[in-house]
């Protein structure tokens, strides 16, 4: 029997057959192809590249006037290399001479032009090479997307290296439904994490060697915070045995779904506010939890509407997109919208941005915006239009210094003053906060909260740039934990500089929809907080088991242990209800 271990994404317990995805490194494109299909093949090479090329041009039209022109003319070198008769000659001549695929002859005659590029010593040909590599990758998706056959993916345990948050959303919209999926990169809050919460699927990412093991054609995936495995070649007694856990496992989500209308107030009478976070995608399913019985939403991600568009959205669609998520609120009920959060580990396929050695501490969030304003200003048109008729608040992401707020409200107020001019009709007192993901925002906590709104942590980015750990790595994963004490202590000292000034503050990050997470918050004194929709009910179920002022006992306690380990032993104990 193999055992393998990893760390939960979302609870669930199935016993299913398995898919192994291991086309993302080409294996399949290695196979030789019959002699007489090469012509076959030598054509449908010929529309993928027309493909690619249309794709690019409509994409230099989408972005004419919202870009710089010299940006535009990276889209025109790439259509200049997906014609470079050279390069196409050489991929032709590899799938006729050696009966190869297009995939894998793109693929092998762009490595040889790269060496190539590199082995000359000038900037412009190294670029040159990073140019193909990105051309190569269009053209490999374009070909790949014209045959992929998502039905092979229905009602199977996905095995893979790794799979993208488009790739996942691919499959959500062509219906398909995925009983599980084990993986091998990707950390608990990667934005592919939330996303599999989102969609309820239970994942076990950090599964070492992920193809190197013998995977049986039905195995066992059991992610409760219990046992958090993988058995790969179960045997017919602990397919019983762990179909009897199954059952049970269900059967404990079916009294929590029981006390979907009751309200989310302590036992001894403290209401706290649980809202949702949201995005593009949740509209296209069933709701767990009627609107009506969460406080609102605490966090609307409009960057996914962005990355699951072939370019950016207009003002008039995105408006039309906000309407469609927050379908089902209220007028009332507050809707936190974070402006455009890109960067990092978060990428627009029509956009290309300059390769950073660290993304993570580049161009992203708020810095993006302030250096596209363009693309900013529409976004802030299309919010600023909705909070007529909805209870809207803006929140700005990655906020690192004074200066990159107060700029970013110069912005906002212009793009008032446009409205005003156009007799376009908003809420002009909108409540503008920020997301505290980063140390010098906690060190300054005073200074932001005399001129914030409200706050609302980001706890996924302020464990990671408080601990200097990477929290997608698989190599320095262990150390990543919100439960550190560094990291509670940043939360707690930005909650008394929030009381100080009467400003609101709530947590939105993975943390607050963790139940030991939910524990330690409510003991900081933060009674607002934001989760994806599986996460809700669970958290109603445990805060109508807990006393609030027992939990203000242990804050000290918490606030002075040295480990995570010591945090969530002491956590622990309150969610054993």
């Amino acid at each position: 029997m193999e055992r393998l271990l990893g760390k939960c994404v979302y609870e669930g317990i199935v016993i299913g057959e398995t898919y192994l995805d291991i086309d993302t490194n080409l294996q399949n494109e290695k196979e030789n192809i019959p002699f007489e299909d090469i012509d076959k093949e030598i054509l449908r090479l010929e529309i993928g590249i027309q493909r690619a090329i249309s794709d690019l041009r409509g994409l230099k039209i989408d972005l004419k006037g919202k870009v710089d022109e010299k940006e535009l003319e990276i889209i025109e070198a790439h259509t200049l290399l997906l014609e470079d008769p050279m390069y196409i000659a050489d991929i032709k001549k590899m799938i006729r001479k050696e009966q190869k695929k297009s995939e894998y002859a793109v693929k092998d005659v762009t490595e040889k032009f790269v060496r190539l590029f590199e082995n000359i010593d000038s900037p412009i040909y190294k670029q040159r090479g990073l140019d193909i590599k990105d051309v190569c990758n269009r053209l490999i998706e374009t070909l790949k997307s014209e045959n992929e056959d998502y039905k092979v993916f229905d009602e199977k345990i996905l095995i893979t290296k790794e799979i993208y948050p488009t790739e996942l959303l691919k499959l959500h919209r062509e219906g398909i439904n995925l009983k599980g999926i084990i993986m091998e990169y990707g950390g608990e809050t990667s934005h592919l994490a939330i996303l599999a919460k989102a969609l309820k699927i239970p994942t076990l990412m950090g599964v070492n060697d992920v193809f190197n093991h013998n995977w049986k054609e039905r195995i066992i995936l059991d992610t409760t915070e219990e046992n958090m495995c993988v058995i790969t070649d179960p045997t017919e007694e602990q397919i019983a045995e762990y179909d009897k856990k199954r059952k049970k496992f269900l059967r404990k989500l079916d009294l929590i779904k029981r006390g979907a209308h009751l309200p989310s107030i302590t036992k001894d009478g403290i209401d706290i506010k649980l809202y949702l976070n949201l995005g593009d995608g949740e509209q296209d399913k069933e709701n767990e939890i009627s609107r009506e019985l969460v406080e609102g939403v605490g966090l609307l991600r409009t960057e996914l509407i962005y990355m699951k568009n072939q370019n950016f959205p207009t003002e008039e669609q995105q408006i039309e997109k906000y309407a469609q998520i927050l379908n089902g609120f209220s007028k009332e009920q507050p809707i936190i919208i974070r402006t455009l959060d890109i960067g990092a580990d978060k990428q627009l396929s029509y956009f290309k941005v300059t390769e950073e050695a660290n993304p993570f501490l580049g161009l992203r969030g708020i810095r993006f915006c302030l250096k596209y304003r363009e693309i900013f200003e529409t976004q802030l048109r299309a919010i600023l239009r909705l909070s007529e008729e909805r209870n809207i608040k803006i929140m700005y992401p990655m906020i690192t210094t004074l200066n990159e707020m107060r700029e970013a409200n110069k912005i906002l107020e212009k793009v008032k003053e446009d409205l005003r001019k156009e007799n376009i009709k908003f809420n002009e007192n909108i409540e503008v906060g920020i997301m505290v993901e980063v140390p010098s925002v906690i060190m300054m906590a005073e200074a932001f909260a005399k001129e914030v709104d409200f706050f609302s942590v980001g706890s996924n980015d302020l464990t990671q740039y408080i601990l200097a750990t990477d929290r997608l790595s698989e190599t320095v994963g262990e150390l990543y934990s919100s439960y550190n004490p560094a990291v509670l202590r940043a939360i707690y000292h930005i909650k008394k500089a929030a009381d100080k000034y009467g400003k609101k503050i709530s947590v939105c990050g993975e943390m607050a929809g963790d139940l030991k997470g939910l524990v330690a918050l409510l003991s900081l004194g933060i009674k607002d907080l934001s989760m994806v929709e599986s996460s809700i009910l669970a958290a109603k179920s445990l805060v109508r088991n807990l006393n609030y002022k027992e939990l203000e006992e242990i804050r000290e306690r918490i606030l002075t242990e040295e480990t995570p380990e010591g945090v969530k032993e002491l956590l622990k104990n309150y969610i054993n209800y």
